[in-house]
């Protein structure tokens, strides 16, 4: 097996000592990382030995049939390491996530994802749903059942929290060729995550050993208690810095999934005749419009009166979804646009 060439899958009826007796035998270098229903062991190799270990949660033992593995082949390292699902993304937070484990797929076209997550928070669930699909990829990260942090990504560009999620939502009820998947993830990782996501930096080190993400030249650290327990080799997006859960200032409030119905961003609006007034500088319509809303109003105005999709319009704006429904009521019930039909 060549460096780099990972495996993910399941036991089946084997241990995983049985992975390690492999690993062994072919004098392998790398990273497994196992997992049970109560926890992860990240197991670091070098020619076949075990060079390090690391016990994440209530991992039982390796001889128990049936435990999820990730076997990644590198060269010898510092630590154990995980290659970044996207790691030529924009966004810190794809950059620096890795697999750790198989993930569950879901169906989409008739998952329910409201249905889903208060299952998920009945469980007290940890880890990522995602979507992923060629040319997009969407993450919400998971702790105890809510969703804290969210992203999604599309030819280069961002979006985060509700406008990440509107996609989840929109691509959990539409058949095509993503994946839905769901991944549980232990807390020494999931939360590190969600501190990059929400860029929840750490304090200035004291005494204490450190538990968190630390990005530098390197990639992607998370350290337990001052020890690296895995790295994810991905360039860094940004300045070398630490974030940590821990330290925010304010514990991350759970994020909702938007309630207007499926489709919505797709709806199209046109200006009625007061909204040209409004827009039309000879008209004394236009100073009072101006007074009131400023050359922002206009713009916005503007731009929803050429019949573009609200995405469209929000893209065209700058502005997330969110940002731009305040604006549509407004409008709308000032009587300046109209939803075009047909």
């Amino acid at each position: 097996m060549n460096s780099g060439q990972a495996l993910l899958g399941n036991s089946g009826e084997q241990g995983a000592d049985y992975l390690l007796e492999v690993g062994r035998n072919l004098r392998l270098s790398g990273t497994l990382v196992l997992a049970d229903a109560g926890g992860t062991l990240i197991l670091q190799l070098t020619k076949g030995q075990v060079e390090a270990s690391f016990k994440l949660g209530g991992y039982d033992r390796l001889e128990a049939p049936g435990q999820s593995f990730h076997l990644y082949p590198h060269e010898p390292a510092e630590a154990p390491q995980l290659p970044a699902r996207s790691p030529r993304s924009e966004s810190p937070l794809l950059r620096a996530l890795p697999r750790t484990r198989q993930p569950f797929t879901l169906p989409t076209g008739v998952l329910d994802l409201e249905a889903l997550l208060e299952r998920l928070h009945a469980d007290e669930f940890d880890g990522v749903m995602s979507y992923v699909a060629k040319d997009e990829t969407a993450v919400a990260v998971v702790l105890s059942g809510s969703i804290r942090a969210a992203v999604h990504e599309r030819a280069g560009r961002l979006s985060s929290r509700s406008e990440a999620l509107r996609v989840l939502q929109k691509r959990s009820s539409e058949r095509g060729e993503g994946r839905f998947e769901l991944e549980p993830m232990d807390r020494a990782i999931v939360e590190p995550l969600a501190a990059l996501a929400l860029e929840s930096t750490a304090k200035q080190a004291g005494d204490a050993p450190f538990s968190g993400l630390e990005m530098d030249e390197r990639g992607y650290r998370f350290l337990s208690k001052g020890q690296a327990i895995l790295c994810v080799p991905s360039e860094p997006h940004g300045l070398a810095r630490r974030y940590a859960l821990a330290d925010a200032q304010q514990p991350p409030l759970p994020l909702s999934f938007p309630q207007e119905p499926p489709g919505w961003e797709d709806k199209r609006f046109a200006l009625t005749l007061r909204g040209k007034d409004a827009l039309n500088p000879m008209t004394e319509l236009n100073m009072e419009f101006r007074e009131h809303h400023g050359d922002v109003g206009l713009r916005v105005l503007d731009v929803l009166g050429r019949g573009l999709t609200l995405q469209e319009s929000a893209d065209k704006l700058s502005l997330d979804l969110g940002e731009l429904k305040p604006w549509l009521e407004r409008l709308e019930g000032a009587g300046m646009v109209r939803e075009h039909r047909g």
